[in-house]
C-alpha cells in the first residue's frame, strides 16, 4: 500500500471533522494573528507571543503555541497618508497524533477611506507542514508498511491568507479568508481530502463611559463549508487604558472570561477563561489563553502612544 495512503489519513484524521484552524478566545487582543490587513494599523513595531491549552483534561486536545510581528515600513511619524506594512505570523498547533507548524508572511496597505477612518488590504504568503506520529496509531491496515514501520510522515503546503481591515478612531472592521487555494489530496485508491476555507468577520466599537473608562462590545464571526456558523461575542470594560476585564460567549461551545493588563509601559498582558458549555464538558476542563504584547513605545511616554481603544 503506497505512501499516498498516509497522507490522506492524516487528512482525514485532522482535518475532515476536526479543528482545521486554531481558536483563540481573546481575538480582540490577537488581530493580527488573524487578519494581515492589521499590520501597521500600530505607530510601532508590535509583538504578541501565546499559547492556548484547550478542553484541559481530554486526552490528545489541542494545543496552540503562537506569535506575531509587525510594523509599519517607511512611514514617517505623524502622516496620514498612504503607507506600507509587514510582518511574520507563526502557529505550532498540536492535536495528538497530528501537528500542524505554520509560518506566513505578511504584507499590507493602508490608505485613508475618510477624514477620520482609514483601510488596508493585506496578504498572509507561507506554508503549514502537518506531521502525523504514527507511534501511537492502532489500526486495521496491518498490511500498510508505512504504519508498520513506526516513522512520522509530513506534508508541507502552501498558505495564502488575504485580508481586509476598515478603522475609525472608536470602531473597527475586519474579514479575513484561510485556506483561500484549498488545497487538496487526490489518492484514487481511496478517497480525496481537503483543507475548508475559513472565512473570519470581526468587528467591535469602543463606547466612552466616562472620564476614564470605555466599554467594548467586539465580535467575530467564523464560517467553514460543512461546519456549524460559530459566533463569538465578547464585552470588555477598559479602565484608563491600563487594566481591561470582559465577558464572552461562542455560541454551543464556551462562556469566557476575559482580563488584560498594560503594565511597565511597554507590556500587556491577556488571558481568556473559557468555561465549556458543550458536551465535551462532560470529559474535559475548560481552557485557558494567555498572551503577552510587546510595543517599541511605551504607552504613555514622549511618543504619546496609547493602545487603540476600539481592538487593543
Amino acid at each position: 500500500m503506497r505512501s499516498g495512503l498516509l497522507i490522506i489519513f492524516v487528512f482525514i484524521t485532522m482535518l475532515g471533522m476536526a479543528q482545521q484552524v486554531p481558536q483563540y478566545s481573546h481575538y480582540l487582543f490577537n488581530q493580527f494573528q488573524i487578519n494581515p490587513a492589521v499590520a501597521g494599523s500600530k505607530e510601532c513595531l508590535d509583538m504578541r507571543f501565546g499559547y492556548r491549552s484547550q478542553w484541559v483534561g481530554f486526552e490528545n486536545a489541542p494545543r496552540t503555541a503562537f506569535g506575531s510581528i509587525n510594523g509599519v515600513i517607511g512611514k514617517k511619524k505623524g502622516r496620514t497618508k498612504t503607507f506600507q506594512a509587514g510582518g511574520i505570523m507563526l502557529e505550532s498547533d498540536i492535536t495528538e497524533p497530528t501537528s500542524r507548524t505554520t509560518v506566513q508572511l505578511a504584507y499590507a496597505y493602508h490608505f485613508p477611506a475618510g477624514r477620520k477612518t482609514t483601510a488596508s488590504i493585506g496578504l498572509y504568503a507561507g506554508f503549514t507542514q502537518y506531521v502525523l506520529d504514527v507511534t501511537g496509531i492502532n489500526t486495521p491496515f496491518e498490511m500498510d508498511p508505512v504504519l508498520a514501520g513506526g516513522s512520522n510522515s509530513n506534508l508541507l503546503i502552501p498558505e495564502v491568507t488575504p485580508g481586509f481591515w476598515f478603522k475609525g478612531p472608536t470602531f473597527f472592521l475586519g474579514a479575513s479568508l484561510r485556506h483561500v487555494t484549498a488545497n487538496k489530496i487526490d489518492d484514487s485508491d481511496f478517497r480525496v481530502a481537503r483543507l475548508r476555507q475559513h472565512l473570519a468577520l470581526t468587528g467591535g466599537k469602543a463606547i466612552k463611559m466616562g472620564d476614564n473608562s470605555t466599554f467594548i462590545p467586539s465580535t467575530m464571526i467564523k464560517f467553514a463549508p460543512t461546519a456549524p456558523l460559530a459566533v463569538d461575542v465578547n464585552a470588555m470594560f477598559d479602565f484608563d487604558q491600563r487594566l481591561a476585564v470582559g465577558v464572552g460567549y461562542r455560541n454551543a461551545d464556551a462562556f469566557v472570561g476575559l482580563l488584560k493588563l498594560n503594565f511597565l509601559n511597554y507590556f500587556t498582558l491577556g488571558y481568556a477563561y473559557d468555561v465549556t458549555t458543550s458536551p465535551l464538558k462532560a470529559s474535559a476542563s475548560n481552557s485557558h489563553e494567555v498572551i503577552l504584547g510587546i510595543t517599541a513605545c511605551p504607552f504613555n511616554g514622549a511618543s504619546g502612544h496609547v493602545p487603540c481603544s476600539a481592538y487593543d
